[in-house]
């Protein structure tokens, strides 16, 4: 369980609950059901917590996280990005590659899986990958997190799986963009070309506690920009994208035509 490590931290910290309790303003009964996984420390506690265990906040993000984790197929990189995830209250993401994560359905996370990797992956990673897709869509579903996506319109004309699996991810696209919290925008081939697709596919974070963040992911990996000049030229690119992109409205009505269209092919 990853929120043993909060434990682990504290042992390793020579601190009992009821002194780490005390440092963050809480009680001992409130810090056993952080580290027990019944209840999550608010965002406005975690430097004093962070601080209180001796780690960074980081670190204390990706034990927090309670994202399945499995040491020998998720890299260290990935493990702090899903942890930087969770405590998330925005992600602004352009994703030209494929429908964004967060949006995926389990069949489409399946099949696309099954097609980027080589060698074939197991049933199990299969299992495993799409139950932690779900856990990191429940924020979205439960209106913790404030998703903005642009979506090209290119990943959405890529089959993944049948055409059955492509019309019911992108019908399912439509009822996530009725959500109060989830806008999606699309750019379409009429767009042209903008500067977030020069720039590929990146994520911009927003926490209560640090200034915003972008990840971006290479072939070596992934990583966090922070230097600020950097962000906010991520920033105006996403903004940039947004003007040229349909309406929130034409996107919607354009994601139920072209899951109308996939569905005509299955």
């Amino acid at each position: 369980m990853r929120r043993k490590l909060l434990i682990d931290a504290r042992k390793a910290a020579g601190r009992t609950q009821e002194q780490v309790a005390r440092l963050v303003g809480v009680d001992r009964t409130t810090l056993g059901k952080w580290e027990r996984d019944e209840s999550t420390p608010q965002p406005s506690q975690r430097s004093v917590y962070a601080e209180a265990l001796g780690v960074t906040l980081d670190e204390l993000d990706a034990m927090l996280s309670s994202v399945p984790q499995h040491s020998k197929q998720l890299p260290e990189w990935l493990t702090t990005y899903l942890g930087m995830e969770q405590s998330a209250t925005m992600l602004r993401a352009h994703e030209p590659r494929a429908v964004y994560g967060l949006l995926q359905t389990p069949a489409y996370v399946e099949h696309l899986a099954r097609g980027l990797c080589i060698p074939p992956v197991t049933d199990t990673y299969l299992r495993r990958t799409v139950d932690q897709r779900r856990y990191r869509q429940k924020r979205v579903h439960d209106g913790d997190l404030t998703l903005e996506v642009v979506q090209p319109e290119s990943a959405l004309h890529m089959r993944v799986g049948d055409a059955a699996v492509m019309a019911e991810q992108l019908g399912v696209m439509v009822e996530l963009s009725e959500l109060p919290n989830v806008t999606i925008r699309i750019t379409t081939y009429d767009s042209g070309p903008y500067a977030a697709r020069r720039l590929g596919d990146f994520v911009m974070m927003s926490h209560p506690w640090c200034a915003a963040r972008v990840h971006i992911e290479g072939y070596s990996g992934g990583q966090f920009i922070t230097n600020a000049d950097e962000v906010e030229y991520f920033a105006a690119a996403f903004e940039h994208a947004c003007r040229v992109a349909l309406s929130p409205r034409q996107s919607r009505e354009f994601l139920r035509e072209l899951a109308d269209t996939w569905r005509v092919r299955a």
